[in-house]
């Protein structure tokens, strides 16, 4: 019985699989309205946020890019809501991490990026007919979790346990 050469930590890294993380903020009102902006590159509305980059953590990836797409800050304090697992059509693992965001009034002064082409502010139901029902899943749980307090781990949208 031969022994196999050990990997060198660089092999290893190679070795394991591939994982989209990424966080994105719970923009609202005191109504509960929530804020979500339009893709100027494809015709869809997403929540304020993006992958992260290199060296940063969730709670930083979802300051700068709610920063960078609509001028708003974030609150002082991370507020974790949801992290939900997926897996995308082409069988990559997705980690998404959903925090509160800023509180704001009727309407925002959003300073939009040139990743986005407009923003609204609507009720859960009134964006149901606008998502993916994943995204109305979530975004259902996120505002539960604003409401009464907690965290809760989804996987494909739907709490697990």
């Amino acid at each position: 019985m031969g022994t196999r050469p050990q990997m060198t930590r660089a092999e290893w890294l190679a070795s394991r699989p591939r994982i989209v993380v990424a966080a994105s903020s719970l923009v609202h009102d005191a109504d509960h309205r929530i804020l979500l902006l339009h893709a100027s590159w494809k015709d869809e509305w997403q929540l304020p946020g993006g992958t992260h980059d290199d060296g940063e953590d969730l709670w930083h990836t979802a300051v700068r890019e709610t920063y960078e797409e609509t001028g708003l800050a974030m609150p002082p304090r991370p507020r974790l809501l949801t992290v939900d697992w997926t897996t995308d059509p082409d069988g990559v693992a997705e980690c998404w991490a959903l925090f509160q965001g800023p509180l704001v009034g009727r309407e925002p002064p959003v300073a939009l990026s040139h990743e986005h082409d407009r923003w609204r502010m609507l009720t859960l139901d009134e964006w149901a007919p606008l998502l993916p029902e994943h995204q109305v899943r979530v975004l259902a749980v996120a505002l539960d979790m604003l409401r009464h307090g907690g965290c809760t781990y989804l996987r494909e949208g739907e709490p697990v346990g």
